[in-house]
Order: C-alpha cells, then structure tokens, then sequence
C-alpha cells in the first residue's frame, strides 16, 4: 500500500507490504528445501527493501528540493539583492541631490527676501 508524506513541503511517498500467508505455487516434490528457506528469507526481507526504496526515492526528491532552492538563494544573493542595492544607492543619492538642492533655494530665498 502506497501513500504520501509532506516532509518539509516536498511530498514522499511512503509504503508498506501488507504481510499475509504466501501460497506456493509450486511443487514441494519437484523442489529442495533449500526454495523454502529463500523464499521465507525473501518474504522477511521485502519490507526492508520497500522501506529502503521509499527513503532513497525520498532523498531523491529532497536532493532536487535542495538543489533548487540553493538556485533560488544564489539568484537572491548575486543578482536580485546586489540590484536592490544599487536601486537603495541611486535612490539615497538622488534624494539627497533634492534636499541640497531645495536648501540651496532656501538660502537662495532668504537672501532675496532681505536684500528687499
């Protein structure tokens, strides 16, 4: 039986071996033991394998989700922040240009206004 599992937002699947009594579809005359053995050594084993390839598909999708996120930080980090930046500096320079220059016809005002 198969269903899914939400590991830090990356879906999984996870499944489980629904144990019952194995029929043998086989002739217990024309085999050895040995088929006996195996065969229950398999069934023991089955859900260990299935468990074992749940967790390495789910390591596969979380290696991708990783992967992609680490593309997403690095586009942060070396194109959106430094262009954020650059925009705060244009900006920071420009405002100060319109308070130096608003000041200047303050002052500029003032002067008038009292050589009158």
């Amino acid at each position: 039986r198969m269903s899914k599992k939400n590991i830090m937002s990356v879906i999984v699947p996870v499944f489980e071996v629904e144990e019952g009594e194995a029929s043998l579809n086989y002739g217990l005359g024309t085999t050895t033991g040995n088929l006996d053995v195996a065969l229950e050594k398999f069934s023991r084993l089955l859900p260990k394998l299935v468990s074992l390839a749940a967790e390495e598909k789910a390591l596969r999708l979380m290696a991708v989700e990783i992967e992609r996120t680490r593309r997403r930080v690095n586009a942060l980090e070396h194109v959106l922040i430094p262009s954020f930046q650059e925009t705060i500096r244009y900006i920071t320079m420009k405002l100060d240009e319109q308070e130096r220059a608003t000041l200047s016809r303050l002052m500029r005002i003032k002067e008038i206004v009292r050589s009158h």
